[in-house]
Parts: structure tokens; C-alpha cells; sequence
């Protein structure tokens, strides 16, 4: 709605209030979710046999990323 506060990034990103409470902004905050989630597939016998890095990067490193993919 038009009444929706957002708070600006360091990367110029905006992020509304809503969004903050569950945003993971931290390397460190990511990793119990990735542990979950690993546990989830091997309680399913899908067991991952080696760690993906799991790294929080900012507007810039995304959009680099894109344009090596083309």
C-alpha cells in the first residue's frame, strides 16, 4: 500500500518493515536455515555429500554475476 515504510541499504536496496523481521542480512544468520534444510533431505536419504557455501552479497555482486551468465 502507499503507506508501507521501507528502510534503504547500503547497496540502494529498500527493504519495507514487513520484510526485516525475517530477512537473513548476515553470512552467519544463514547458516542454522542451510543446516535445516541438509537435515530435511537426509531424513528423506538424500544425503548431501559435501558442504555448498552458502554467502550473502550485496546488489553489485548479484548483478555481476548475471551479466558473466550471458
Amino acid at each position: 500500500s502507499r503507506n508501507t515504510r521501507f528502510i534503504s541499504l547500503e547497496d540502494g536496496r529498500c527493504l519495507c518493515l514487513e520484510c526485516l523481521e525475517t530477512a537473513v542480512m548476515d553470512t552467519g544468520e544463514c547458516q542454522p536455515l542451510y543446516h535445516a534444510i541438509r537435515d530435511y533431505y537426509e531424513g528423506m536419504n538424500m544425503k548431501l555429500d559435501q558442504e555448498i557455501p552458502m554467502l550473502l552479497v550485496e546488489r553489485q555482486a548479484l548483478n555481476d554475476a548475471m551479466e558473466g551468465e550471458k
